[in-house]
């Protein structure tokens, strides 16, 4: 066993980081900034933005970046190490495979040649190729490192088609299984993840659960004006809210069909999607062919105007797609929308169905069936106010209990301290 120095030096490698938004990003921050208070040194490995920020569109490096190959940053007090990616506005699996696969070879350059001396190194996925960069730096700088696992990415780039060939599937998994063989530790954020790593062979006793959490100062009950226009209350409107990103998983196209059978039924209640994502275009021309004039979609906002959404809605959905791989997932907007006191309808199965149901804080609707949504919709439409108030304190209570940031970062921050002692 060896010592660990009194300021424990961090490398966390993740792709993406704000100015750009979504789960990863905001994770990836939350806990830097929770181990920096806590007294360790972190730096995090990431590329230049160029997708999911507000007001920009997709694969174009923002201007304060753009023809820089590496660069250092100070972010709120965190050292940042930027590489330079391939990022295209074009859509398609050949691009983003590019995209990923040059952040692998420029942060692990950038992180080699700067990056200095570190106890423990993080690498986190999706995308799946930071993987890869994480074991390039533990066996050039001898760091122990931790893998984190976000999502299934192998399985799920398996199950949705993209490697079809046997072969192709065969590399992927056997490249994810040396991964892992070779990892110190494996963090993942659900329980059937845990599952999932053991059959892939990895041993219970390297293997931690640190689910997404919230930032309970940050996501609460609040008062402050919404950041659309289109989130401004009518008389007797009931808003429905989705904000997150617009991808084949989120199976957004069933939204659209439970907006159309609810229009009939209840001209009071509209929709309101707020995000992107690269099935974007199809939900549009989905809402353009039905006409539907009960729902609204609309960019990506602001990480800090967030909470401020959520409270404008009456109701939060959190649809997944009726995959069996995204059983083993639960969406970490659902903790943002508990912490605010909304109520939420979860098109979600598995451990995302328990965590709703055991909370009190909403309704569980099978993925992928439009119908049960129009039901759970209207089924909370008839509530009154003080009813959903009710549901929704269930949630934030729930919470608080199981899922604060802080108290997850603390427990993660010790499981990177036991390994780099061990």
């Amino acid at each position: 066993m060896t010592s660990t120095p009194s300021r424990l030096r961090i490398a966390y490698i993740n792709q993406d980081f704000p100015p750009e938004v979504g789960a990863g990003p905001a994770r990836v921050l939350e806990l830097a900034l929770s181990w920096q208070k806590a007294g360790a040194e972190v730096t995090v490995i990431t590329g230049m933005p160029n997708r999911r920020m507000p007001g920009r569109p997709d694969g174009a490096v923002h201007p304060d970046y753009r023809g820089r190959a590496f660069m250092e940053e100070d972010w709120q007090g965190l050292r940042v190490l930027r590489s330079w990616l391939y990022a295209s506005p074009e859509r398609g699996v050949a691009r983003t495979m590019a995209n990923n696969a040059s952040f692998m070879v420029t942060g692990a350059l950038h992180a080699l040649a700067r990056g200095g001396r570190f106890d423990v190194a993080i690498a986190s996925s999706p995308p799946f190729l930071a993987h890869v960069t994480g074991e390039l730096m533990r066996r050039v700088k001898r760091v122990p490192l931790v893998l984190e696992v976000r999502d299934l990415w192998p399985d799920y780039l398996v199950e949705m088609g993209v490697f079809e060939g046997r072969w192709s599937q065969k590399m992927l998994f056997g490249l994810e299984r040396y991964l892992l063989g070779r990892a110190d530790h494996v963090v993942v954020v659900t329980e059937r993840f845990r599952a999932r790593m053991a059959e892939k062979g990895v041993p219970p006793d390297a293997v931690s659960v640190i689910p997404n959490g919230v930032d309970l100062d940050r996501y609460h009950p609040d008062t402050a004006p919404s950041p659309l226009p289109a989130l401004a209350h009518q008389d007797g409107e009931f808003l429905v809210g989705y904000l997150g990103n617009f991808g084949a998983g989120q199976d957004l196209r069933t939204v659209i069909e439970a907006a159309a059978l609810v229009e009939g039924a209840a001209p009071d209640v509209r929709f309101v999607l707020v995000g992107d994502g690269k099935e974007k275009p199809l939900v549009e021309a989905s809402a353009r062919e039905r006409g539907l004039k009960n729902l609204s979609i609309h960019p990506p906002i602001e990480r800090s105007d967030t909470r401020a959404f959520y409270n404008a809605c009456d109701l939060c959905l959190v649809p997944l797609a009726p995959l069996p791989i995204l059983r083993n997932t639960v969406p970490s907007k659902l903790f943002e929308i508990l912490a605010c006191e909304r109520p939420v309808l979860g098109s979600v199965a598995g451990e995302a169905a328990g965590l709703l149901r055991d909370s009190g804080a909403g309704w569980v609707t099978a993925p992928g069936d439009a119908a049960a949504m129009a039901r759970g919709i209207l089924r909370a439409r008839e509530l009154s106010a003080g009813e959903r108030a009710q549901v929704g304190s269930r949630g934030r209570r729930y919470v608080a209990e199981h899922f604060g940031r802080d108290r997850l970062a603390s427990r993660y921050l010790e499981i990177l301290k036991q390994v780099a002692r061990a």
